[in-house]
């Protein structure tokens, strides 16, 4: 398995995701899982722009670099 280092990686891991959904290789269940995976690895990213923006600080979030 491949390490997700940043949003692009995680981008580009869900359109591999939803390739292989349409092609077959994967099933339903597994590509909802793993893209309810990915949507929590987001929703941590926007808590800590959230954070930032209420804290008014310019913290650097390296996973959206």
């Amino acid at each position: 398995m491949e390490r997700i280092n940043n949003v692009e990686d995680l981008r580009l891991d869900v359109i591999k995701i939803y390739e292989e959904l349409r092609t077959g290789k994967l099933g339903l269940r597994e590509a909802k899982e793993l893209n309810n995976a990915a949507g929590k690895i987001l929703g941590s990213a926007k808590l800590e722009l959230e954070y930032n923006a209420y804290t008014k600080t310019q913290k650097r979030i390296l996973f959206l670099e």
